[in-house]
């Protein structure tokens, strides 16, 4: 019965340990500048979005981007993208990763501003998704410059796009495909996929019915 329990133990402590992958980011940083402005609650442009394929299947952890100037409060978004394809661009409607309001701060020089997600919900590799950096429902203020990043540069080759918004509400983007992209960073940790899963659930479920039935033999 010892033996049972512990080569359950085992099998449950691996699967444990298979489920725990390694983090991947995605970083476009920045190589050209303060490129992009206004970004603001004060100003015409109340959302910067950029498409990216997720690298793994995974929770996002972390968000960031290049801000210099402000301040302006903003929240750090992910939206999905109609039909996974980023020629039709970032559906808003669809936040499915979400940070709290970041307080507006005053930059002198092009600077790494990151956040937690407060909710979201898993990333499928190989889709195409936008991190978005948002004014919208924000109080007045004023407005940031955002790092540009050459598109398809430093490894990363997705044909990402930039598109912007300067409706109220943010749903309707009116400005589409625009080179360069916007310098941001995406961090993920990876989840098992389902059938990994269920593959590890089997194994499981073999390991402990083998080591009964040498149990009820002996």
């Amino acid at each position: 019965m010892k033996k049972l329990f512990s080569m359950a133990a085992v099998a449950i402590a691996a699967m444990s340990m298979i489920g725990t992958v390694s983090a991947a980011t995605l970083t476009k940083a920045p190589d050209m500048g303060n490129y992009w402005a206004p970004l603001g609650n004060g100003s015409a442009t109340k959302i910067y979005a950029n498409s990216f394929v997720a690298p793994i299947t995974g929770n996002v952890t972390e968000l960031g981007l290049w801000l210099n100037q402000g301040p302006s409060d903003l929240t750090f978004q992910i939206y999905d993208s109609f039909a996974g394809d980023a020629s039709f661009g970032p559906d808003s409607t669809a936040a499915l990763v979400s940070s709290a309001v970041i307080p507006g701060q005053m930059f002198s020089s092009l600077t790494y501003v990151s956040a937690t997600p407060a909710i979201g919900t898993t990333l499928t590799a190989g889709h195409t998704y936008w991190f978005a950096a948002s004014a919208v429902g924000q109080a007045t203020g004023t407005h940031y410059n955002v790092g540009g990043h050459t598109q398809n540069s430093g490894g990363i080759v997705d044909n990402g796009t930039f598109w912007y918004s300067n409706a109220a509400d943010g749903v309707y983007f009116d400005g589409t495909r625009y080179t360069p992209e916007m310098a941001f960073q995406v961090t993920m940790a990876a989840v098992p996929e389902p059938a990994s899963i269920a593959l590890l659930l089997a194994g499981v479920a073999v390991v402990v019915g083998t080591a009964a039935r040498r149990s009820t033999k002996k």
